[in-house]
């Protein structure tokens, strides 16, 4: 697993994901997720496009930085999800929780807010 940090400006963080995010890949970055995500507390945007996959504690994962984040009035965005990721957040419900975004342009407008 990778994390990457992309930017980190005043109003949002950017990081990307890349590699299997099952539980060994959570456990090599979760530390390091949850303190550029929620421990900012500023919009997070995570580029997911480089996961191949994502399992139930990938899903924790999201949803603890998310909590956490609404905590705060802020955002968890995920961009990009390659399809078989796509078709796991779709199945968990995880959608009605965290925003899923297709297009950069419009999930760093939401982030930036």
């Amino acid at each position: 697993m990778d994390l990457k940090v992309i930017t980190d400006a005043d109003t949002y963080t950017h990081i990307a994901l890349s590699g299997k995010l099952d539980i060994v890949g959570v456990g090599e970055i979760e530390d390091q997720f949850i303190a550029h995500t929620a421990g900012r507390k500023k919009n997070a945007l995570v580029d997911i496009s480089g996961l191949t996959h994502t399992g139930s504690m990938g899903l924790r994962l999201f949803l603890r930085a998310s909590r956490s984040l609404s905590e705060e009035k802020k955002s968890l965005i995920l961009l990009n999800p390659q399809p078989m990721v796509n078709d796991v957040l779709e199945e968990s419900g995880i959608r009605r929780v965290i925003d899923v975004e297709h297009d950069a342009e419009t999930a760093l407008s939401k982030a930036r807010a």
